[in-house]
């Protein structure tokens, strides 16, 4: 597992390189107009607090009660995993922001979208957060159910920044591909730690 999560890391990197490359040449803009106009007729109340479940506060909030639970259970690699990788996924994604500097299809601030729209941090951190539970809650219980339910959670927050026209479909798949780095890098350190 270890050579796989190396394999993800490194391929990761290198993918998000290349696909950096294609947004600031504008390369992606075709798709993205294409994901929003199909989404567009999504556009509704209900997303707007479906978006609030990838806000900074709370998957902060969640990461420190995810790891009360785990220091609870005795877990303290994944108790200090949860908040670590959430935390630097959103710091990454912050400064990948600002390097980039690719605007958004609109400012909100009611929806936390006032900075730069590349890589998308609902959608990183999301993934992160959601995506490390999903992943412990199927190793742990074999649910396939629970596995699901958080990944549908992690489509339906990222996903709600394009519909809610704050983001573009490219800054979603930016986020995602952050998020899978660093997850990937938690979990080097984690098979290490055994």
């Amino acid at each position: 597992m270890t050579s796989r999560s190396k394999t993800l890391a490194i391929t990761g990197t290198i993918g998000f390189v290349l696909f950096s490359v294609f947004v600031v040449l504008g390369w992606v803009v075709p798709i993205d107009r294409f994901v929003t106009s199909a989404l567009e007729p999504l556009a509704g109340p209900l997303f707007v607090y479906v978006t609030e479940l990838g806000s900074v506060k709370v998957l902060i909030g969640l990461s420190f009660i995810g790891m009360l639970y785990f220091l609870w259970r005795g877990d303290r690699f994944e108790a200090y995993r949860l908040p670590s990788v959430v935390i630097t996924t959103l710091l990454v994604t912050q400064g990948l922001k600002l390097s980039f500097g690719v605007d958004r299809p609109s400012i909100d601030a009611a929806l936390d979208a006032t900075t730069y729209s590349f890589p998308s941090g609902h959608a990183s951190g999301s993934l992160a957060l959601y995506g490390l539970i999903a992943i412990w809650v199927y190793r742990r219980f074999g649910s396939v159910t629970g596995l699901i339910l958080l990944v549908m959670l992690t489509l339906g927050v990222s996903f709600s920044r394009v519909i809610l026209n704050v983001h573009y479909f490219s800054d979603v798949i930016g986020g995602w591909i952050v998020a899978l780095i660093i997850m990937a890098g938690s979990e080097i350190v984690r098979r290490r730690q055994n």
